[in-house]
């Protein structure tokens, strides 16, 4: 007698299907949380970086504050560009950490950071030169963890994600003298405004001469007017008439300005827009990606070859494009802004750039003595 094979039930077709389903939704939904995780985690690494060049930059604007105030004043402005890119995060008292690092190396070495340097060009910020800055939403922070999304199906309700950033201020007193200083003015204001993510970077800068645009805008709060005739070039002799040539004028982009320009001084303008005499110096500027201090000015009084402007500040600058023919009022050169250092107490010696670098403990801005190329 033929016995019938049996085959599979209904309800264990059933039963296995489910299975794979829940399989394929678990692993669906920890692709998700996945992916929410490393999108959570980019967001607070920029947060970070900003926060922490923000901080590093404050501990140096102005040089004849005691250190603790300076520290004071760091942390807030970390906490202001934090809320800037995560305005409902906070930063806890522990997130903000004053340390040393080695000016050669410009490494971050967690075992030795928080020592401070008996160095004397660093007493004036207590023996510190960088902000290490950690942005959390972890257990026990402030902010609390990040929640899932569809984890929780499967028992995983929140997760911890947190990033660290390292900014850093090379302060090696008269590296700038006899190099460095190009002669380009632009407004304070103008550089305000780019800083306002804490990444100049993402803003185009156009010098026409007689007048600075910021993304195509010349208009800018807080700016005041060019005086009329001058085309933005800086003479660095004194604070009277335009005197130096268009030749002397090419040796300062070439090589940088062979002096000191300081702070709250009074300084005059060089008219004329001679950018074609000078493109052999652009192109090399432009070709090494060489970052060179500027200065920046708060006031501009009188007209024609009698202009003057007041400094007030320095800010790293990098020449990414220039127009050198046509109608002068077509030339102009074209870049960005890097970071700005001090604006009280303070010279050219003191302006800086930056560079970016990842390390294993973090993102490192590096705020550094720019350097003749």
């Amino acid at each position: 007698m033929l016995k019938r094979r049996r085959g599979v039930s209904p309800g264990a077709q059933i039963l296995v299907m489910m299975g794979i389903f829940l399989v394929g939704l678990m692993i669906s939904a920890l692709a998700i949380d996945f992916a929410y995780y490393f999108t959570a985690r980019n967001e607070l690494q920029t947060a970070s970086d900003s926060a922490a060049l923000a901080a590093a930059t404050e501990l140096y604007r102005d040089i004849t504050v005691d250190p603790t105030t300076r520290r004071k004043d760091a942390t807030l402005e970390a906490q202001t560009y934090l809320s800037k890119n995560q305005p409902n995060m906070t930063l806890d008292t522990s997130d903000v950490l004053y340390g040393f690092i080695d000016p050669t190396t410009k490494v971050y070495n967690s075992a030795s950071f928080t020592t401070p340097s008996n160095d004397p060009n660093y007493a004036s910020t207590g023996g510190y030169n960088a902000v290490r800055v950690l942005v959390r939403k972890t257990q026990g922070s402030s902010n609390g963890q990040l929640n899932t999304i569809l984890a929780n199906m499967v028992g995983i309700h929140k997760m911890d994600v947190s990033t660290g950033s390292v900014a850093m201020v090379d302060q090696t007193v008269n590296t700038l003298n006899n190099a460095g200083l190009r002669p380009i003015y632009a407004c304070q204001a103008q550089f305000n405004l780019t800083m306002q993510d804490g990444i100049p970077e993402n803003d185009t800068v156009r010098i026409y001469g007689d007048h600075v645009e910021v993304n195509g805008d010349p208009n800018t709060a807080g700016c005041p007017a060019m005086g009329s005739g001058n085309w933005g070039f800086a003479d660095f002799t004194d604070c009277s008439a335009g005197t130096v040539g268009a030749s002397t004028i090419g040796d300062w982009f070439a090589s940088g300005y062979p002096g000191s320009v300081v702070v709250g001084q009074c300084y005059s303008t060089k008219p004329g827009n001679f950018i074609a005499s000078m493109t052999s110096q652009l192109d090399t500027l432009v070709s090494n990606g060489t970052v060179f201090p500027i200065p920046l000015y708060n006031s501009w009084g009188g007209n024609g070859s009698n202009t003057n402007v007041n400094v007030s500040g320095f800010a790293g600058f990098k020449i990414t494009d220039y127009v050198a023919h046509g109608a002068q009022s077509s030339r102009y050169i074209e870049g960005h802004f890097y970071r700005y250092v001090c604006n009280s107490g303070c010279s050219s010696t003191y302006s800086a750039n930056a560079t970016a670098t990842t390390t294993p403990g973090g993102s490192l801005v590096r705020l550094r003595l720019a350097s003749s190329s």
